[in-house]
Order: C-alpha cells, then sequence, then structure tokens
C-alpha cells in the first residue's frame, strides 16, 4: 500500500510518517512539502529516517502532484493553519493553499482511486455561536457552567459535529469548511473513501509554534528564550481556554481509518483533547513558572482581535462510540514532553522564532 501525506515536513506530517512508520514499516510513504514554514526544512532528514521519499512541491501546483507515482491513499496534512491568515493581503495565497491544493488532491484520489483523509480544523465552527455559549470565571479559567442552556452542539462535552459552521468563521475557517464539502461532494459522486477530521489544537514536540497558531509551543518558547508575552484579549487576564490533542492520538484514528474502514460511519468526526484536556493561557502561564526557572513578563491587553473565541473544548463522542478512539495523552504529559523538546533544541528554535 503507498500513502501520500502532504505536508510532510511540517510538524503533524512529519509525526504522521513516523507513527506509519513504527506502525507498519511495510508501507509505502510519500511525502510532499513545499516548504513554507519556516524551520519545515528541519524535518527532510526525519522523513528519510523513516523510509518516506520526499518530494519538495506545492499541491496547489498541478505539475508538481504529476511528478507523484499513484497512491492508495493521501493523508492531507498541508494547510496554511493560522486562524489571522489572509488578512494581510494574502488571501489568494491562503486560498491556493488550503483550497485549490484540496480540489488537485481530490482529482488525483480520483484517477488514482485513491482514499482521501483531511485533517481539518475546530476553526470552521461559527464564531458567534461560539462566543454566545454562557461561561463562567473561575480565578485564571473559563469553565462550562451546570444547569443553563447551550446552543445547539454544545454541551458539558463541549463542541460536537452538530454545532453551527455559519459564518463568521475566518477565511481560515472558509478554506476548510469550503475543502470539506468538496471532499464530500468528490466522495459522493466517484466513490472513493473519504474521511473528515476536524481537530482541536494539535500540540507536541517538535512543534515550531507562532502566536496564531501552536500558542502551547510557543508559550513554552517564549518562556525558555526569555521572550515577552501577552495575555490578550477577554480583559487581558489569560481566562480563555482550548483543548489538545497529541499528534500520535490523531494519528490513531487516521490509521484506523486507513487499514480498518468502517464505511457507514460519518465522514466529518471530531478529535480533539476534550474539557478534560483543556488549559487556559494563564493556566498554561502557571506551568511555566513551575517547570522552568526563569520569570517572564506578561503583558495585558484588554481588547479582543478579531475572531478571537474564548473557549473551545471537543466533543469526541462520536470518534469514541463508533471508532473506540479516545485520546492517551492528557495535557500535563503533552506540555512536559514540549518542555523537554524545547530545552533540547533551544539554539534551533531561536533561530526560527
Amino acid at each position: 500500500m503507498t500513502v501520500l501525506i502532504t505536508g510532510a515536513a511540517g510538524f503533524v506530517g512529519c509525526k504522521i510518517v513516523e507513527y506509519l512508520y513504527t506502525a507498519n514499516p511495510g508501507l509505502s510513504l510519500i511525502g510532499i512539502d513545499n516548504l513554507s514554514r519556516k524551520g519545515s526544512e528541519f524535518n527532510i532528514p526525519m522523513l528519510a529516517k523513516f523510509n518516506c521519499e520526499f518530494f519538495k512541491g506545492d499541491i496547489s501546483i498541478p505539475c508538481d502532484l504529476k511528478q507523484l507515482p499513484r497512491v492508495d491513499w493521501i493523508i492531507d496534512c498541508a494547510a496554511n493553519p493560522s486562524v489571522l491568515a489572509g488578512l494581510n493581503n494574502d488571501s489568494l495565497s491562503l486560498i491556493n493553499n488550503n483550497l485549490t491544493g484540496t480540489f488537485y488532491l481530490l482529482e488525483k484520489c480520483k484517477n488514482d482511486n485513491a482514499g482521501f483523509i483531511m485533517l481539518s480544523t475546530s476553526r470552521v465552527y461559527s464564531i458567534e455561536s461560539l462566543c454566545s455559549i454562557p461561561l463562567i470565571k473561575n480565578h485564571n479559567r473559563f469553565t462550562i457552567p451546570h444547569d443553563v442552556t447551550f446552543p445547539e452542539g454544545f454541551s458539558k462535552l463541549g463542541v460536537s459535529e452538530q454545532f453551527s459552521t455559519a459564518a463568521p468563521i475566518s477565511l481560515y475557517g472558509a478554506t476548510k469548511l469550503a475543502s470539506e464539502v468538496l471532499a464530500l461532494e468528490y466522495h459522493y459522486s466517484f466513490g472513493f473513501q473519504v474521511w473528515i477530521n476536524r481537530c482541536g489544537v494539535i500540540a507536541g514536540p517538535g512543534q515550531f509554534g507562532k502566536i496564531d497558531q501552536g500558542i502551547f509551543s510557543y508559550w513554552i518558547y517564549q518562556y525558555l528564550l526569555n521572550k515577552p508575552l501577552s495575555y490578550i484579549g477577554y480583559g487581558g487576564t489569560g481566562l480563555q481556554a482550548r483543548d489538545m490533542v497529541h499528534p500520535y492520538d490523531v494519528f490513531k484514528l487516521v490509521y484506523n481509518q486507513m487499514i480498518n474502514p468502517i464505511l457507514e460511519s460519518p465522514k466529518i468526526i471530531n478529535i480533539g483533547g476534550g474539557v478534560e484536556n483543556t488549559r487556559s493561557l494563564a493556566e498554561l502561564n502557571e506551568f511555566c513558572i513551575q517547570h522552568i526557572d526563569k520569570t517572564n513578563t506578561i503583558n495585558s491587553i484588554p481588547e479582543n482581535r478579531k475572531y478571537d473565541i474564548p473557549y473551545y473544548a471537543t466533543d469526541y463522542s462520536i470518534a469514541q462510540s463508533i471508532w473506540n478512539w479516545t485520546p492517551s495523552i492528557g495535557s500535563d504529559e503533552i506540555l512536559h514532553e514540549i518542555l523537554e523538546y524545547g530545552r533540547n533544541h533551544l539554539d534551533h528554535i531561536s533561530r526560527i522564532s
């Protein structure tokens, strides 16, 4: 079986390659990446270590895909994943990366009769609806109250697949939602298998986080590098919270979808850490204070930014009931893994930060 991993030199793509090789060394692995993300070239030697044939190329350019052999599955990890993407006169680049690229990958699936597994995002969910969720403030985070009326698709377990996807969802979210619809239409029109996994924040060692993407690794690395940080929005006290999921747990579901597909199951599935693996910025900062022997300046910016949301946790009930999937690596372990990686690779991180 031949598997193409797009965005293979990125954080998630490289980890998927590693876990595929470890789980099934008999797979033929092919990776493609345009290396647009700073630091991604650092992962190319690791792809070779895992017997992944690497092609430098852009999935939004047809001739770059035509150089690739026939494959049996495509695992699409390629994207511009920033919720702020497209706001600084780069909207065309965003659409090319995230939507046009999906179209050409689906054409390849059609021609190769290959299955398609898409890593989508929780950012397809409506910002207005997310901001309307009733929350309560504890001393260091927003939490879900009891005995209140929630919007459709939300419960004490978090956000389910039935939650609103009405605009605004950001230009980034729009490209991913449009890609989901396109993938489903190709599935129904041409019959090849499609799975769409809407991920919460994916976090773990090897991630080169930025302020607008990969916040957990970004915060820890800023501490290690003695660089200032800011609580932005919601009063500037760090109450906003997100769940986190390790790339290995993402891999577990992807691998099952590829090797043991449950054909009648829903095509869109939420995966994330859930309420139990949700951390606020203030809690993340407390982790850094406790485990890093350094002080840091935390600025306070009370005003919300465009597309800010106060809380997101994944209701992964469908993944659990149908695929027997639950996150196996908790938030504490994830943060410790990021911290250990940061300490061991601080020189490299400092060059790409």
